[in-house]
């Protein structure tokens, strides 16, 4: 830095071209040679450099919405079979399928996207997820069969599972230490969004199914269908953010391209700060400590493959780490299978359940199970088919709605007290009221008071992130990101469970399923007293 002569005493003289200047030896760079060399910053005190602003503010939102994609594409169904039900011959055992299909597709891919994510690159895999979601969710809509809407939605599944798997890391490599915890949350919260956007827009949309009436490619393209292509559309949103967002500057210092990881962080400077890339001080960047070793298991785990999967794996189920994983993955797929489980049936009960208020909700679903066997015996005895199309009470997407708000308010409620009470009680807690209530649904005929225990017992739903972060506890580092890998697959393979199992009591006993979900929750919160909580 060049200062004017006499400006500091302790300055250093030196003569260039005549004229005597003074270097000021309080701005050299305390890690640079004296000899004006750049500094050699690590990606976490470039990130501080580049700061916040609106880049980061587009990228909460792609990456909020590639985690509400997830949402939508699983979730999307169990508000389509109570419509689709004449026009697709369902019966109680293809809605379950139904249902379960995607969570099966995101169960049996996850490990493969994420070691894609490592390999090719978060944004890309981003990209060609969700491509690949959007073009199979719009031919799943024309399926002209049940069973080829079970095989596209479990494609979707498949697809979208990449969202899954990327995301968080996506976003968390473009923010330091500080602000990661924050913005990880604020993340979540679109998936709560996405359980109010659903039933949202199934209200909007559905009821219409009387004043409309479209054809394409020589089918009738009914409201369902159209519902279902416009829960997907929020993807080309995606897609378009993603085609302006860059790669994950710290992927690509794992991989030696330094140049590229400058340049995508000057860009990002010019965005945050309105200056010009060219005035972008970091020079030169490396990988911090930790992530030089971070850098070096994702080159082990590429060239390893499923092997490195196997070794990561296997110590998860022995001494001493085999209790820790046995028990989260029972809590996880405890909160799946009771509120993925049931919130699938949902609209399909409410259905029913809002023509008869007076009435307890299982002599409800008894009369379901016993007008679906009349209409199939009508069917197979050749009468006409006058009770299609079924009804659909507009009102039952309100109310899921509300219930949506609901698990939103948890998810901020539980970022207010969880440093308070700690997160075993509160998991603990929760998983008692949650199943108090789901066993007390069956005393009660009041309709209002009916839907109130049906909210605090589906919103056991909201601890998925808390059983999550207690798992990080339980684990070593190194095994950290297959356990909870692991831990997520059981719940969604929860999810899957818990709607074909709920099929089949819909048929032979209605309070089984809250006496076996509702002892469940009861039992998960036993399992996790027993946690140690570090």
């Amino acid at each position: 830095m060049l200062v004017e002569a006499g400006a500091t005493p302790a300055a250093d003289s030196h003569t260039q071209n005549g004229v005597e200047i003074l270097v000021d030896p309080t701005q050299l760079p305390a890690n640079g040679n004296g000899c004006g060399l750049p500094v050699t910053h690590t990606y976490s005190e470039a990130l501080d450099i580049v700061g916040q602003g609106w880049f980061h503010t587009v990228l909460l939102f792609v990456v909020g919405l590639c985690l509400m994609s997830v949402v939508n594409e699983t979730i999307t169904v169990g508000f389509i079979i109570s419509a689709a039900e004449c026009d697709l011959g369902l019966t109680f055992a293809d809605k379950g399928l139904l249902n379960g299909a995607a969570f099966l597709g995101v169960v049996s891919s996850s490990y493969i996207w994420g070691f894609l994510s490592d390999t090719w690159g978060r944004r890309k895999v981003l990209l060609l997820a969700s491509s690949g979601t959007l073009a199979m969710s719009i031919l799943s809509t024309f399926s002209p069969h049940v069973w080829v809407l079970i095989g596209t939605r479990f494609l979707v599944g498949v697809l979208v599972s990449g969202n899954a798997a990327t995301s968080y890391a996506y976003l968390a490599e473009f923010h330091g230490e500080a602000s990661r915890p924050k913005v990880i949350t604020w993340a979540a919260m679109f998936m709560a969004i996405g359980l109010i956007f659903l039933p949202s827009l199934a209200w909007l949309v559905i009821p219409l199914e009387d004043r409309f009436e479209l054809h394409l490619f020589g089918m009738r393209y009914t409201m369902w269908r159209i519902y279902l292509l416009l829960c997907s559309l929020e993807l080309t949103l995606i897609i378009g953010g993603l085609l302006w967002l860059p790669e994950s500057g710290k992927f690509l210092l794992t991989k030696g391209d330094t140049e590229k990881v400058l340049q995508i962080l000057a860009k990002i400077y010019h965005y945050n700060q309105g200056k010009p890339e060219h005035s972008f001080p970091v020079k030169l960047i490396r990988l911090d400590a930790m992530d030089s070793g971070y850098a070096d298991e994702v080159q082990r785990r590429s060239k390893l493959g499923l092997r490195y999967m196997w070794q990561q794996t296997v110590p998860l189920f022995r001494i001493p780490l085999l209790w820790h994983t046995l028990k989260a993955s029972v809590l996880m797929f405890g909160l799946f299978a009771a509120s993925s489980g049931l919130f699938l049936w949902l609209p399909d009960i409410l259905n029913t359940y809002l023509q008869h208020k007076d009435m307890k909700l299982c002599d409800v679903i008894a009369l379901m199970h016993a007008n679906k066997a009349a209409k199939q015996r009508a069917a197979g005895s050749g009468a006409p088919a006058d009770h299609c199309p079924i009804p659909i009470d507009a009102n039952i997407f309100m109310i899921t709605s509300a219930m949506g708000v609901v698990f939103l308010a948890c998810y901020i409620l539980n970022g207010f007290i969880i440093n308070l009470v700690g997160k075993k009680a509160l998991l603990n807690s929760w998983y008692v009221v949650c199943g108090v209530c789901g066993i007390g649904v069956l005393w009660t005929s009041d309709f209002y008071l009916t839907l109130i225990l049906i909210a605090a017992f589906l919103s056991s739903g909201c601890l998925g992130g808390l059983v999550s972060a207690i798992s990080v506890d339980l684990f070593p580092t190194n095994y950290r990101a297959m356990a909870l890998c692991l831990i997520l697959m059981t719940g969604r393979l929860g999810a899957m469970a818990g709607s074909n199992l709920i099929a089949y009591l819909l048929t032979y006993s209605c309070d089984l399923i809250f006496i076996l979900f509702g002892g469940l929750l009861l039992v998960c919160a036993l399992i996790g007293a027993t946690l140690t909580e570090t």
